[in-house]
């Protein structure tokens, strides 16, 4: 059975990995201004973790942490699906790597990255905010900012609320229909409780 985070110390990392790997694809140049925003929207009673560059690292991204706000390049397998995998600064992490880790505490996942939800069946036990297809990097920081304001609304000094997902992703695409496209608004999706 999963520990409530009420029950253990909350920690929100931010992952930051705006360089394509191997110099292929285009900087994500939204990267650093959306994690300034979901840096603000976190409550101050949450430890809160940015890291970048080369501290953007597989082993950092598998340290256990209760949520994870992670905008970097993704390259789903549909063949293989648990060999899809995120661009971390030192070498890439796969779905296996990250099902493998222990981590016990985990409640939430926002991949801020194109196709991160694309073909996935499986509803997972924890809360996954992710894409079904390529999102712009500039507009994304819009439903982010919409979706963390939501998420944190009501929170004041009390446990962050996984469960509140879905209905926050909800409101934040309502938010922000007067200037992001449908197209970009209904790429996002929430899967788990």
């Amino acid at each position: 059975m999963k520990t409530h985070i009420s029950d253990i110390t909350a920690s929100f990392t931010a992952i930051r990995q705006s360089q394509p790997v191997a110099g292929k694809g285009t900087v994500l140049t939204a990267v650093d201004s959306e994690l300034e925003l979901v840096h603000k929207l976190v409550p101050s009673n949450v430890k809160f973790t940015s890291l970048s560059g080369d501290e953007a690292t597989r082993a950092e991204a598998l340290r256990r942490n209760t949520w994870v706000h992670l905008p970097c390049y993704v390259k789903q397998d549909r063949e293989q699906p648990y060999n899809s995998r995120f661009a971390m600064r030192d070498k890439l992490l796969t779905l296996l790597d990250i099902m493998e880790n222990d981590t016990p505490h985990a409640e939430f996942a926002f991949l801020s990255a194109c196709h991160t939800t694309a073909g996935d069946e499986k509803t997972p036990d924890e809360s996954v905010i992710g894409t079904l297809w390529v999102v712009d990097d500039d507009v994304a920081k819009h439903v982010v900012e919409g979706f963390y304001e939501n998420m944190f609304n009501d929170l004041k000094d009390g446990p962050m609320d996984c469960t509140k997902g879905a209905n926050a992703l909800d409101a934040a695409t309502y938010a922000v229909k007067k200037m992001v496209p449908l197209e970009q608004r209904i790429v996002f999706i929430h899967i788990g409780v």
